[in-house]
Protein backbone atom coordinates (compact mmCIF):
# COMPACT_ATOMS: atom_id res chain seq x y z
CA UNK A 1 0.00 0.00 0.00
CA UNK A 2 2.76 2.24 0.87
CA UNK A 3 4.91 1.34 -2.11
CA UNK A 4 1.57 2.30 -4.36
CA UNK A 5 1.31 5.58 -2.31
CA UNK A 6 4.77 6.60 -2.90
CA UNK A 7 4.38 5.65 -7.08
CA UNK A 8 1.30 7.84 -7.11
CA UNK A 9 3.25 10.92 -4.97
CA UNK A 10 6.06 10.35 -7.52
CA UNK A 11 3.88 10.51 -10.51
CA UNK A 12 1.90 13.29 -9.55
CA UNK A 13 4.88 14.97 -8.82
CA UNK A 14 6.45 14.26 -12.04
CA UNK A 15 2.98 16.01 -13.75
CA UNK A 16 3.04 18.74 -11.58
CA UNK A 17 7.07 19.32 -12.37
CA UNK A 18 6.44 18.66 -16.34
CA UNK A 19 3.73 21.20 -16.15
CA UNK A 20 5.54 23.78 -14.23
CA UNK A 21 8.74 23.73 -16.71
CA UNK A 22 6.22 23.50 -19.38
CA UNK A 23 4.95 26.99 -19.10
CA UNK A 24 8.07 28.16 -17.62
CA UNK A 25 9.49 26.94 -21.11
CA UNK A 26 6.55 28.87 -22.96
CA UNK A 27 7.51 31.91 -21.18
CA UNK A 28 11.39 31.71 -21.66
CA UNK A 29 10.13 31.08 -25.63
CA UNK A 30 7.76 34.06 -25.77
CA UNK A 31 10.75 36.44 -24.08
CA UNK A 32 12.89 34.88 -26.50
CA UNK A 33 10.51 36.12 -29.23
CA UNK A 34 10.24 39.51 -27.60
CA UNK A 35 14.23 40.23 -27.53
CA UNK A 36 14.65 39.28 -31.04
CA UNK A 37 11.52 41.13 -32.53
CA UNK A 38 13.11 44.08 -30.30
CA UNK A 39 16.67 43.63 -31.96
CA UNK A 40 15.13 43.38 -35.37
CA UNK A 41 12.82 46.38 -34.73
CA UNK A 42 15.74 48.49 -33.34
CA UNK A 43 17.59 47.69 -36.51
CA UNK A 44 14.38 48.22 -38.77
CA UNK A 45 14.22 51.91 -36.99
CA UNK A 46 17.85 52.86 -37.38
CA UNK A 47 17.90 55.35 -40.57
CA UNK A 48 20.91 55.19 -42.66
CA UNK A 49 20.66 58.90 -43.45
CA UNK A 50 18.88 61.38 -40.59
CA UNK A 51 19.61 64.54 -41.93
CA UNK A 52 15.84 66.21 -40.88
CA UNK A 53 14.39 69.94 -40.37
CA UNK A 54 15.79 69.55 -37.10
CA UNK A 55 19.21 70.30 -38.53
CA UNK A 56 17.66 73.32 -40.50
CA UNK A 57 19.26 76.81 -39.63
CA UNK A 58 15.35 78.45 -39.03
CA UNK A 59 16.60 81.83 -37.60
CA UNK A 60 18.37 83.23 -40.30
CA UNK A 61 16.28 83.31 -43.16
CA UNK A 62 14.52 85.95 -46.06
CA UNK A 63 11.07 86.20 -46.95
CA UNK A 64 10.21 84.77 -50.45
CA UNK A 65 10.21 87.97 -52.54
CA UNK A 66 13.56 89.14 -51.42
CA UNK A 67 15.59 89.44 -54.34
CA UNK A 68 12.64 88.92 -56.68
CA UNK A 69 13.40 92.09 -59.06
CA UNK A 70 17.24 91.36 -59.05
CA UNK A 71 19.25 90.59 -62.20
CA UNK A 72 20.57 86.70 -61.56
CA UNK A 73 23.65 85.33 -63.30
CA UNK A 74 23.08 81.74 -64.71
CA UNK A 75 25.58 79.04 -63.13
CA UNK A 76 25.42 77.56 -66.75
CA UNK A 77 27.13 80.70 -68.10
CA UNK A 78 29.92 80.10 -65.28
CA UNK A 79 31.05 76.37 -66.69
CA UNK A 80 34.23 77.45 -67.04
CA UNK A 81 34.38 78.91 -62.98
CA UNK A 82 33.80 75.65 -61.76
CA UNK A 83 36.28 72.80 -60.64
CA UNK A 84 35.34 69.25 -59.00
CA UNK A 85 36.91 69.94 -55.56
CA UNK A 86 35.34 73.51 -54.87
CA UNK A 87 32.82 74.15 -57.12
CA UNK A 88 31.27 77.63 -58.37
CA UNK A 89 33.72 80.68 -57.47
CA UNK A 90 30.68 83.25 -56.52
CA UNK A 91 31.08 86.84 -55.97
CA UNK A 92 28.57 88.92 -54.50
CA UNK A 93 25.35 89.01 -56.12
CA UNK A 94 22.56 86.58 -57.18
CA UNK A 95 22.97 83.51 -59.29
CA UNK A 96 20.51 80.81 -59.98
CA UNK A 97 21.28 77.21 -61.57
CA UNK A 98 19.40 73.71 -61.61
CA UNK A 99 21.12 70.37 -59.92
CA UNK A 100 20.33 66.49 -60.60
CA UNK A 101 19.11 65.39 -57.03
CA UNK A 102 18.38 62.65 -55.09
CA UNK A 103 15.49 61.32 -52.54
CA UNK A 104 16.91 60.54 -49.51
CA UNK A 105 13.85 59.22 -47.54
CA UNK A 106 11.78 56.85 -48.53
CA UNK A 107 8.20 56.45 -48.10
CA UNK A 108 7.32 60.01 -47.91
CA UNK A 109 5.60 62.74 -50.95
CA UNK A 110 7.31 64.08 -53.43
CA UNK A 111 8.40 68.14 -53.64
CA UNK A 112 5.30 70.31 -53.70
CA UNK A 113 4.72 73.79 -54.56
CA UNK A 114 3.52 74.92 -50.37
CA UNK A 115 6.10 73.86 -48.46
CA UNK A 116 9.92 75.78 -48.06
CA UNK A 117 13.38 73.94 -48.12
CA UNK A 118 15.89 74.98 -45.96
CA UNK A 119 19.95 73.65 -46.04
CA UNK A 120 21.44 70.92 -44.21
CA UNK A 121 24.51 68.83 -44.16
CA UNK A 122 24.27 65.18 -44.94
CA UNK A 123 24.42 63.44 -41.91
CA UNK A 124 23.99 59.88 -40.23
CA UNK A 125 25.82 56.20 -40.37
CA UNK A 126 25.73 56.54 -43.93
CA UNK A 127 26.38 59.81 -44.90
CA UNK A 128 30.18 59.30 -46.32
CA UNK A 129 28.90 56.83 -48.15
CA UNK A 130 26.10 58.36 -49.79
CA UNK A 131 28.29 61.55 -50.13
CA UNK A 132 30.91 59.23 -51.78
CA UNK A 133 28.12 58.04 -54.06
CA UNK A 134 26.95 61.00 -55.22
CA UNK A 135 29.91 62.83 -55.85
CA UNK A 136 32.23 60.10 -58.05
CA UNK A 137 28.49 59.82 -60.33
CA UNK A 138 30.24 63.15 -61.98
CA UNK A 139 32.92 61.09 -62.77
CA UNK A 140 30.59 58.68 -64.11
CA UNK A 141 28.42 59.80 -66.93
CA UNK A 142 27.73 56.29 -68.46
CA UNK A 143 25.62 55.43 -65.35
CA UNK A 144 22.18 56.76 -65.41
CA UNK A 145 20.39 59.23 -62.88
CA UNK A 146 18.08 56.31 -61.97
CA UNK A 147 20.88 53.68 -61.62
CA UNK A 148 22.18 56.21 -58.86
CA UNK A 149 18.80 56.62 -57.00
CA UNK A 150 18.16 52.59 -56.89
CA UNK A 151 21.68 52.86 -54.75
CA UNK A 152 20.62 55.18 -52.70
CA UNK A 153 17.16 53.41 -51.84
CA UNK A 154 19.05 50.38 -51.52
CA UNK A 155 21.13 52.30 -48.67
CA UNK A 156 17.95 53.80 -46.83
CA UNK A 157 16.46 50.57 -47.07
CA UNK A 158 19.65 48.78 -45.54
CA UNK A 159 19.76 46.62 -48.25
CA UNK A 160 22.18 43.59 -48.92
CA UNK A 161 24.03 44.69 -51.81
CA UNK A 162 25.32 41.18 -52.66
CA UNK A 163 21.94 40.20 -53.81
CA UNK A 164 21.09 43.08 -55.96
CA UNK A 165 21.20 42.25 -59.77
CA UNK A 166 24.33 42.32 -61.31
CA UNK A 167 24.00 45.88 -62.60
CA UNK A 168 23.64 47.77 -59.76
CA UNK A 169 26.48 45.43 -58.02
CA UNK A 170 28.89 47.04 -60.92
CA UNK A 171 27.84 50.25 -60.98
CA UNK A 172 28.43 50.20 -56.42
CA UNK A 173 32.01 48.92 -57.46
CA UNK A 174 32.99 52.06 -59.97
CA UNK A 175 30.81 54.70 -57.80
CA UNK A 176 32.10 53.07 -53.85
CA UNK A 177 35.37 51.63 -52.43
CA UNK A 178 36.11 48.40 -50.79
CA UNK A 179 35.64 49.89 -47.88
CA UNK A 180 32.37 51.38 -48.33
CA UNK A 181 31.35 48.34 -49.35
CA UNK A 182 32.04 46.31 -46.61
CA UNK A 183 30.60 49.00 -44.45
CA UNK A 184 26.88 48.34 -46.11
CA UNK A 185 27.32 45.04 -43.95
CA UNK A 186 26.59 46.82 -41.04
CA UNK A 187 23.11 48.15 -40.99
CA UNK A 188 22.02 44.71 -43.82
CA UNK A 189 18.82 43.59 -42.93
CA UNK A 190 16.55 40.40 -45.41
CA UNK A 191 13.25 40.72 -46.19
CA UNK A 192 10.65 39.92 -43.27
CA UNK A 193 7.58 38.78 -43.78
CA UNK A 194 4.61 41.00 -43.56
CA UNK A 195 3.15 38.29 -40.55
CA UNK A 196 6.78 38.85 -38.93
CA UNK A 197 6.59 42.57 -39.77
CA UNK A 198 3.00 42.55 -38.23
CA UNK A 199 4.20 41.27 -35.04
CA UNK A 200 7.71 43.57 -34.75
CA UNK A 201 5.86 46.87 -35.69
CA UNK A 202 2.56 46.59 -33.72
CA UNK A 203 3.36 49.10 -31.18
CA UNK A 204 4.73 51.63 -33.78
CA UNK A 205 3.03 54.81 -34.60
CA UNK A 206 1.72 54.60 -38.04
CA UNK A 207 4.20 57.17 -39.99
CA UNK A 208 7.20 55.35 -38.56
CA UNK A 209 5.56 52.13 -38.96
CA UNK A 210 4.25 52.99 -42.80
CA UNK A 211 8.18 53.88 -43.78
CA UNK A 212 9.76 50.45 -42.21
CA UNK A 213 7.11 48.38 -43.83
CA UNK A 214 7.54 50.49 -47.34
CA UNK A 215 11.58 50.31 -46.79
CA UNK A 216 10.61 46.11 -46.06
CA UNK A 217 8.66 45.83 -49.72
CA UNK A 218 11.68 47.93 -51.10
CA UNK A 219 14.02 45.52 -50.40
CA UNK A 220 12.14 42.67 -50.93
CA UNK A 221 11.89 44.07 -54.85
CA UNK A 222 15.62 44.73 -55.00
CA UNK A 223 16.13 41.24 -54.31
CA UNK A 224 14.00 39.67 -57.19
CA UNK A 225 15.36 39.80 -60.48
CA UNK A 226 14.03 42.55 -63.13
CA UNK A 227 12.46 44.66 -61.52
CA UNK A 228 11.96 48.37 -62.60
CA UNK A 229 12.53 51.62 -61.69
CA UNK A 230 9.39 52.49 -61.74
CA UNK A 231 8.40 49.49 -59.32
CA UNK A 232 10.25 51.02 -56.70
CA UNK A 233 9.74 54.62 -57.32
CA UNK A 234 6.14 54.16 -56.87
CA UNK A 235 7.16 52.58 -53.61
CA UNK A 236 9.62 54.73 -52.40
CA UNK A 237 6.80 57.85 -53.37
CA UNK A 238 3.90 58.11 -51.77
CA UNK A 239 0.82 59.54 -53.32
CA UNK A 240 -0.93 62.93 -52.94
CA UNK A 241 0.59 65.82 -50.83
CA UNK A 242 2.09 66.06 -47.67
CA UNK A 243 0.37 68.91 -44.89
CA UNK A 244 1.88 72.25 -45.91
CA UNK A 245 4.00 74.44 -42.82
CA UNK A 246 3.25 77.75 -43.56
CA UNK A 247 5.67 79.20 -41.34
CA UNK A 248 8.12 78.02 -44.20
CA UNK A 249 6.55 78.60 -47.48
CA UNK A 250 8.33 77.56 -50.66
CA UNK A 251 10.45 80.09 -52.09
CA UNK A 252 11.81 80.80 -48.55
CA UNK A 253 15.94 81.78 -48.35
CA UNK A 254 17.73 80.21 -45.57
CA UNK A 255 21.42 81.13 -44.44
CA UNK A 256 24.07 79.10 -45.43
CA UNK A 257 27.03 77.95 -43.45
CA UNK A 258 29.11 79.45 -45.45
CA UNK A 259 27.90 82.88 -45.35
CA UNK A 260 25.64 83.12 -48.41
CA UNK A 261 21.33 82.73 -48.64
CA UNK A 262 20.11 79.85 -50.77
CA UNK A 263 16.22 79.32 -51.47
CA UNK A 264 15.68 75.71 -53.22
CA UNK A 265 12.82 75.34 -55.63
CA UNK A 266 12.65 71.48 -56.66
CA UNK A 267 11.07 70.78 -59.83
CA UNK A 268 10.79 66.68 -58.81
CA UNK A 269 12.80 64.80 -56.46
CA UNK A 270 15.59 64.47 -59.66
CA UNK A 271 16.22 68.22 -60.51
CA UNK A 272 16.44 71.02 -58.00
CA UNK A 273 16.32 74.92 -58.78
CA UNK A 274 18.60 77.04 -56.69
CA UNK A 275 18.98 80.65 -56.38
CA UNK A 276 21.74 82.25 -54.32
CA UNK A 277 22.84 85.39 -52.64
CA UNK A 278 26.25 86.36 -52.01
CA UNK A 279 26.84 89.44 -50.06
CA UNK A 280 28.67 91.77 -50.11
CA UNK A 281 30.34 91.17 -46.56
CA UNK A 282 30.26 86.96 -47.43
CA UNK A 283 32.97 88.29 -50.25
CA UNK A 284 34.18 85.53 -53.03
CA UNK A 285 32.74 81.91 -52.39
CA UNK A 286 32.70 78.67 -53.67
CA UNK A 287 29.56 77.13 -53.96
CA UNK A 288 30.02 73.14 -54.42
CA UNK A 289 26.16 71.22 -54.01
CA UNK A 290 27.56 68.07 -53.34
CA UNK A 291 27.28 66.76 -49.08
CA UNK A 292 23.95 69.79 -49.17
CA UNK A 293 20.76 68.77 -48.37
CA UNK A 294 17.23 70.59 -49.13
CA UNK A 295 14.74 70.07 -46.34
CA UNK A 296 11.21 70.38 -46.78
CA UNK A 297 9.86 71.95 -43.94
CA UNK A 298 6.84 69.46 -43.70
CA UNK A 299 8.42 66.28 -42.34
CA UNK A 300 6.45 64.29 -44.74
CA UNK A 301 8.03 65.47 -47.89
CA UNK A 302 11.39 63.80 -49.08
CA UNK A 303 14.97 65.17 -48.27
CA UNK A 304 16.44 66.48 -51.54
CA UNK A 305 20.19 65.35 -51.81
CA UNK A 306 22.14 67.79 -54.03
CA UNK A 307 24.50 67.09 -56.84
CA UNK A 308 27.37 69.02 -58.53
CA UNK A 309 25.69 68.07 -62.38
CA UNK A 310 24.13 71.83 -63.39
CA UNK A 311 21.21 70.86 -66.00
CA UNK A 312 21.69 73.42 -68.94
CA UNK A 313 19.67 73.40 -72.15
CA UNK A 314 21.37 74.53 -75.45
Amino acid sequence: MKKSLIILFCLACGINTYAQFGKLKDVLNNGAASLLNNKQLKLLQNQPITTNFDDCNKKDILPVNFGADSVKKSLCALKTSYNASEGFLLKPGFYTGTFKSFCLQAGTYGPDKGNGYLFAPLAGPKEKMAHTLIANWEQHPEIEQHTVQLLLWAIVAKTNFSKLSADLQLAAAKLLNKDDLSALGNTIVDYVSSEAMAKITSNLPEPAKAVIEIENKIRGLMYQANTSYDQVERLAMLSGIAPVNTEFPNGIWGLHPDGYYIKYLPHSYSKTEVVIYVPKKAGTIHYLPVGDVAVPASRGCQRLGQSNLLVCTP
